[in-house]
C-alpha cells in the first residue's frame, strides 16, 4: 500500500510540474539568460510549486495516521503556505530582500515554537538540551533561516537542488529503516516523491527551473522535518547535517569570500563552487552528477556514523565541512574572477 502511495504522489509531482511548465510558457513567464545565471536559453521557472504544494498535502495524512503531533503538522502547513506564497512572489513579482528576509525570521520562529521539544545534541560525547541551552536557540533559528537561503543560492544549475533533496530524504529515510521508526522513514521517502515527480522535468537540460518557491520552501521543510525528528526519534539531529554537508560548505564559504572581498552579498550572482565547475566544463549534468556522488558516496555513509558512534556528529561534520570549503575555494568560490 505505501509503495503504491509513494508512486501516486510521484506521478501526481511529475503531472503538476507538466501543468506548472504549460502555464509558464503560456504567461511567457520565462527566465531570460543573463551574466548572473547559469543557463543560454530562456526557460520556463514556478516548477517547484509542485514540490510545496504535493509536500503540504501530505501533512494531513502523516497527521492522521499520528505520525506525528497534530501542532506540528498544522504548523508545517500553515508556515510552509507562507513560505510558498513568499516565494511565488518573489519569483513573479518583485519582492524586496529585506522584507523577505523578515517573513523568513517570522516563519522560523514560529516553526521553532511549534516544535514539541528542540532536541538534544551530542556535541563531542556531551549532551546538550536546546530547549534549556537558551543560547542555542540563536543558533538553531540562524541556522534554519540560513538553510532557507543557502538552498536558494544553490538552486543555480539544473537538477542540482533537487537532487541534494532527494539524497538528504532518501538518506535519512535510510536512516531511519536502521535505527527506527518506520513511520519516520516513510515521511521521508513520500516527501522525496514530491521532489522526485519534479526533478524529471529539471534535468539538465532543464525544461523548468524550480524558482525560490520551491527552493526556499524545500530549504524550510528540511529544517522543520529536521528538529521535528530530532525532538521525537533517537536518530541524530547531526545525521541531517551531515547529508547537507555539500550545500552548506559551498554555500557558507561562498558567503564569506564576497564579505571578506567587499562584494554585495545581496546581488545576484554565479560565484559559488558547483557554478564555477559548470563555467569551466560548459555543462550542468555533470556537476549535478558529480555533487550527487559526492553526497551519495560520502555523506551517506558519513551520515550512518551519526548514529552508530553517538557524538561522533559534530566531528564528522566539521571535517566534511572544512575539506569542502577548501574544494570551493580552490575552485575559486565567491571571486569575480578565477
Amino acid at each position: 500500500m505505501m509503495i503504491g502511495f509513494f508512486l501516486l504522489v510521484a506521478a501526481a509531482s511529475y503531472a503538476l510540474t507538466y501543468s506548472l511548465r504549460v502555464w509558464a510558457i503560456n504567461k511567457n513567464a520565462m527566465v531570460q539568460p543573463s551574466d548572473r545565471g547559469s543557463h543560454t536559453v530562456p526557460t520556463p521557472h514556478g516548477g517547484g510549486i509542485a514540490i510545496a504544494i504535493l509536500s503540504l498535502a501530505l501533512t494531513v495524512p502523516f497527521a492522521i495516521s499520528n505520525w506525528v503531533p497534530d501542532f506540528s503538522m498544522a504548523a508545517m502547513l500553515t508556515l510552509g503556505l507562507v513560505m510558498l506564497a513568499v516565494g511565488v512572489w518573489d519569483d513573479f513579482g518583485d519582492l524586496p530582500a529585506k522584507w523577505r528576509l523578515c517573513v523568513h525570521l517570522l516563519v522560523v520562529v514560529l516553526g521553532m515554537m511549534a516544535i514539541p521539544g528542540l532536541p538534544v545534541f551530542s556535541v563531542l560525547w556531551f549532551e546538550v538540551d536546546s530547549s534549556s541551552a537558551f543560547l542555542m536557540w540563536p543558533l538553531l533559528l540562524l541556522g534554519w533561516v540560513w538553510l532557507i537561503n543557502l538552498y536558494n543560492f544553490m538552486d543555480g544549475i539544473d537538477g542540482l537542488a533537487a537532487v541534494q533533496a532527494i539524497v538528504v530524504l532518501g538518506g535519512m529515510a535510510l536512516n531511519f529503516m536502521i535505527w527506527g521508526p518506520d513511520t519516520w522513514m516513510w515521511i521521508c521517502l513520500l516527501t522525496l516523491a514530491a521532489v522526485l515527480g519534479f526533478v524529471i522535468w529539471n534535468w539538465p537540460p532543464a525544461r523548468i527551473f524550480m524558482g525560490d518557491g520551491g527552493s526556499g520552501f524545500l530549504g524550510f521543510a528540511l529544517g522543520f522535518l529536521m528538529l521535528l525528528s530530532a525532538a521525537t526519534t533517537t536518530v541524530s539531529m547531526w545525521s541531517w547535517i551531515i547529508l547537507l554537508a555539500l550545500f552548506i560548505a559551498d554555500a557558507t564559504t561562498t558567503l564569506l569570500v564576497r564579505l571578506l572581498t567587499g562584494q554585495n552579498v545581496l546581488q545576484a550572482h554565479r560565484s559559488h563552487a558547483y557554478q564555477k565547475l559548470a563555467q569551466r566544463l560548459g555543462k550542468h549534468k555533470p556537476v549535478t552528477l558529480g555533487y550527487g556522488a559526492v553526497m551519495l558516496f560520502v555523506l551517506l555513509p558519513a551520515s550512518f556514523m551519526a548514529n552508530a558512534v553517538p557524538g561522533s556528529g559534530l566531528l564528522v561534520f566539521s571535517v566534511l565541512f572544512l575539506v569542502f570549503s577548501a574544494c570551493a575555494l580552490r575552485l575559486g568560490a565567491g571571486r569575480v574572477n578565477g
